[in-house]
């Protein structure tokens, strides 16, 4: 395989040649207001793909009503949240697993289901590799391309996966892919799928952003291959991510097998009674669909307007963006921290060059100053 496409990491060994050290998230706007001496709330952050519209209104409602919980144990099996989420879905109860975010899940599935060797389809999340390597297995990648504005390699996938140089327990994917915005249309993702199903491997899919394409989404996949794990999260759609909650969908066997793993009373009961209250809010799903199209596309178009920029295609709430080779994503990001804006620096995400950072779509007043501000800068 082209090279450019493929690359290793083994066990005990990390990006760029360093140890293994902590990913670096977006999102992180206490350290930032620690560093510079500001308050919190006055950090706007893009760094974090959050929905910019807020938490639905029924959450404090929930929160106030949820209390009267707190001095009981939650539920340890998210009873009355799995119908709800099935229902959803429409899938059985029993083919859903509720998580401490979907962190926590990504982290049991490599141990829960022994996988060992993986391939990840790139540049993506950190924290994939990250759970991979702590529970001792070993990652190879193959990244989408730049000059293939990082379109999903479906072919390069396919013919990795057949040239059997070494076992593969496990392909990693994101859907849309963080943080390109690249969507799997289903017909690819299904023939992915037939091929883990013939190859007795886990096809491992993270629909995190999912809300803002779901007719791409695998979970009708789900009952003909059993060996895929679709995960979810309610956090960034729901603009909740403090309270921490995310789920998973696979066969009831794997669930079964993953819950083993799982430490007890992981998801809090006020995370529990809110997620059940916000997938009744209907209206909030649907004018969030409707704001994230609309200011995406004026977003985007005033990204398009900066000098020496490079802007792809997103389905998702956020854009990657590739500055001109003067400046870099480390310097970029620092300047506009120095105007209360934070971006996500993308430099240390393999499969990414020194000059991609990652922004979110907020409200248009906000996506107005970062532009103002990114403009500024580039035009020195």
């Amino acid at each position: 395989m082209d090279q450019s496409y493929r690359s290793s990491i083994g066990h005990g060994v990390a990006f760029h040649g360093e140890g293994m050290t902590q990913p670096t998230h977006g999102g992180n706007v206490y350290k930032v207001a620690h560093d510079r001496h500001i308050p919190v709330d006055r950090i706007v952050d893009f760094s974090a793909n959050i929905n910019p519209l807020g938490p639905p209104a029924v959450v404090r409602r929930a929160i106030r009503l949820a209390l009267k919980q707190i001095v009981h144990y939650p539920d340890p099996d998210c009873r009355q949240l799995r119908q709800a989420l099935a229902q959803q879905c429409g899938v059985d109860p029993d083919m859903i697993l509720v998580g401490n975010g979907s962190t926590e899940l990504i982290h049991l599935v490599p141990r829960a289901l022994a996988i060992k060797s993986a391939l990840i389809i790139g540049p993506t999340f950190e924290e994939y590799a990250r759970a991979l390597m702590d529970a001792g297995g070993t990652v190879q990648y193959v990244h989408a391309r730049r000059e293939d504005r990082f379109r999903p390699p479906v072919k390069e996938i396919l013919r990795e996966l057949s040239a059997k140089r070494t076992r593969i327990d496990a392909v990693f994917l994101c859907n849309p892919n963080n943080p390109t915005g690249q969507v799997f249309t289903k017909p690819a993702m299904r023939e992915l799928a037939d091929a883990m199903e013939r190859r007795q491997s886990w096809l491992i899919v993270d629909e995190a952003f999912i809300d803002y394409c779901q007719e791409q989404s695998a979970v009708s996949m789900l009952k003909e291959h059993p060996r895929m794990v679709v995960l979810r999260s309610l956090t960034k759609f729901y603009a909740m991510p403090g309270l921490r909650i995310g789920y998973l969908l696979g066969a009831s066997k794997v669930v079964d097998q993953l819950k083993e793993r799982q430490p007890p009373w992981s998801v809090n009961s006020l995370a529990q009674e809110v997620s059940c209250a916000i997938l009744r809010d209907h209206a909030y799903a649907i004018k969030s669909r409707a704001c994230m199209e609309k200011e995406r596309s004026r977003f985007i178009k005033g990204l398009r307007s900066l000098p020496g920029v490079r802007i792809y295609p997103s389905a998702a709430n956020f854009v990657l963006i590739e500055l001109p080779a003067w400046t870099s994503a480390g310097m970029t990001a620092d300047r506009l921290a120095s105007r209360r804006l934070l971006v996500r620096d993308c430099s240390s995400l393999p499969g990414l060059s020194a000059y991609m950072i990652r922004v979110a779509v907020r409200t248009g007043k906000e996506n107005r100053r970062l532009l103002t501000a990114l403009g500024a800068w580039l035009k020195k």
